[in-house]
């Protein structure tokens, strides 16, 4: 059998996690209504607080600065590639007797 001691113990410990589920209820509650509400200011003013907005521009500009550097690399590799091959073909041409 056990004794009166072991019921209080477990008791005490559901009444815990009793209590932590409902504060974590709470909490993630507050949460949903603070960013209902930031959608709806956003919504309301048509645009996005000034951090955001800043930040979300500077990383569509670090992303067209990288696409800008393989463009330019892949337009230099590409040129100098037909600048060899022309050099190639000049050279070739050349060497053939007439």
């Amino acid at each position: 059998m056990h004794g009166m001691g072991e019921k209080r113990k477990r008791r005490k410990v559901y009444r815990r996690k009793s209590a932590f589920k409902n504060e974590l209820r709470y909490l993630f509650l507050i949460t949903i209504i603070c960013f209902v509400l930031a959608f709806c200011l956003v919504f309301i003013t048509g645009k996005l607080p000034s951090f955001l907005d800043k930040r979300i521009q500077q990383q569509a500009d670090w992303i067209a600065g990288d696409k800008m550097k393989d463009i330019e690399k892949e337009m230099m590799e590409k040129a100098i590639a037909e600048d060899i091959d022309d050099i190639v073909k000049k050279y070739k041409d050349r060497a053939q007797p007439e």
